[in-house]
């Protein structure tokens, strides 16, 4: 293989990544600032961690000093009293200080080439070591902050940069050519290619592994969006962490039952197409007035639509929120009906008491209710009138003082015979 088929191979791998070839930046901008804003955040969790492994080092440096020059003693000085209390404070800083965290790429850099500087230039001008065991303690500090610090390219760069002047222009370099080509300027080209190789690989596994996180999220995001839509927020919490069945049950709820009068004929005499953008208009409004009452939305069978309060999140005004929702869905269809090819009318019913509740199936799950109040309010709304929400007698009591209501009428109602029903009218004017 080609240098040519090489870099083309290189090319199409960051395509596929979004990034550019050299310096690793996303292409889309809020996903560079999503990278660097979680980067940063890791490196200043990492930070202790890798500022407690440089006291390590120039503790241990500190020590053969001590053996190898033992009368030398502006070594101890610069490793114990500058050196040593400058990345102690720095740790600090990096834990502490707000602006220093902002900036930790810029901040990392400047502690690497204090670092680098006092460790290099400074120790070897005041000491007689040799400059290949000076070379060799900056070649640690850059290799230990590219990783540890999790340095991107261009502080790694600016790094490696730093190093490459310092190593080059150590006092005590031998001036003859042969001795500098080979003693200093191979062994500090190759240490700094492989620096800025080290530092290159690591960011491109962290931000691949940033990649792949985000979409692991967007794919959890995009599967509780469904769950969501599908449960309650709380149902759906706890089908995620509990097993077995969901169930509860409510002594206090109120059920709402509506139905479109007519809409079945309607729906023969128009395209499917037609049909379905018909019902999702009007269902998405009424979707979107339970979400702005809180109310819960249990589902949709054809052209009827039931919905509940005071479940799964209690409500104690449960039966005065339902109210309110029937009347804004009949304004609704009023809205709605110019885009009709005939008058709507709904018929709503409403009932109130205990219920239970749970979620059903293994696949296709659903979240349901039932109990003599869910029947109830089904027939309220079976047995009713177009353009009018009938209510059982539970709800009335819970709202007589509140709403105008009809004269009390007497409905035979399939199954559960004479029952005491009114008209919800309104609020009081």
């Amino acid at each position: 293989m080609g240098v040519a088929q090489i870099a083309a191979w290189v090319q199409e791998r960051h395509d596929q990544l979004h990034m550019r070839r050299w310096m690793l930046e996303f292409d889309q901008r809020d996903v560079e600032r999503e990278f660097r804003a979680v980067d940063d955040l890791a490196g200043i969790r990492q930070a202790p961690f890798a500022l407690t492994i440089a006291v390590f080092f120039i503790a241990v440096y500190g020590a053969v000093d001590a053996v190898v020059l033992t009368d030398e003693p502006a070594t101890l000085v610069l490793r114990f009293a500058i050196v040593l209390p400058t990345v102690v404070v720095s740790a600090v800083m990096l834990l502490t200080v707000p602006v220093v965290r902002r900036h930790l790429q810029l901040n990392s850099v400047l502690l690497m080439a204090f670092l680098i500087l006092t460790l290099g230039t400074v120790m070897a001008a005041v000491t007689d070591l040799p400059p290949e065991y000076v070379r060799t303690s900056m070649t640690v500090t850059l290799i230990g902050a590219i990783g540890l610090l999790r340095l991107r390219m261009h502080a790694a760069v600016a790094g490696v940069t730093i190093y490459g002047v310092a190593s080059l222009t150590l006092p005590g370099v031998q001036a003859d050519v042969d001795t500098y080509l080979s003693s200093h300027l191979a062994p500090t080209v190759g240490l700094s290619t492989i620096a800025v190789i080290v530092a290159y690989a690591l960011e491109r596994l962290r931000r691949t592994d940033f990649l792949r996180q985000r979409e692991v999220e967007m794919e959890r995001r995009r599967s509780d969006d469904l769950l969501y839509n599908m449960l309650p927020v709380p149902i759906a919490d706890r089908l995620r962490t509990e097993r077995g069945a969901i169930a509860e049950s409510a002594d206090e709820v109120s059920v709402l039952f509506s139905d479109i009068v007519g809409f079945t004929p309607l729906s023969q005499s128009l395209p499917a197409e037609r049909v379905v953008a018909l019902l999702d208009a009007m269902f998405s409004e009424f979707d979107r007035l339970c979400e702005q009452r809180g109310i819960e939305k249990i589902k949709t069978v054809g052209d009827a639509y039931m919905a509940v309060s005071g479940l799964p999140v209690p409500n104690r005004d449960h039966a005065a929120s339902l109210a309110e929702l029937a009347l804004d869905m009949q304004r609704a269809s009023t809205r709605l009906s110019d885009d009709w090819p005939t008058p709507i009318a709904l018929r709503i019913g409403i009932a109130s008491g205990p219920v239970v509740a749970g979620v059903i199936g293994q696949r296709k799950f659903a979240y349901d209710l039932w109990g003599d109040t869910v029947n109830t309010a089904s027939r309220m709304e079976s047995h009713g009138r177009p353009h009018r929400v009938q209510v059982s007698e539970s709800t009335y009591r819970l709202l007589e003082h509140r709403y105008v209501f009809s004269e009390p009428q007497q409905v035979e109602v399939k199954g559960k015979g004479a029952m005491t029903t009114y008209f919800l009218l309104g609020a009081p004017a």
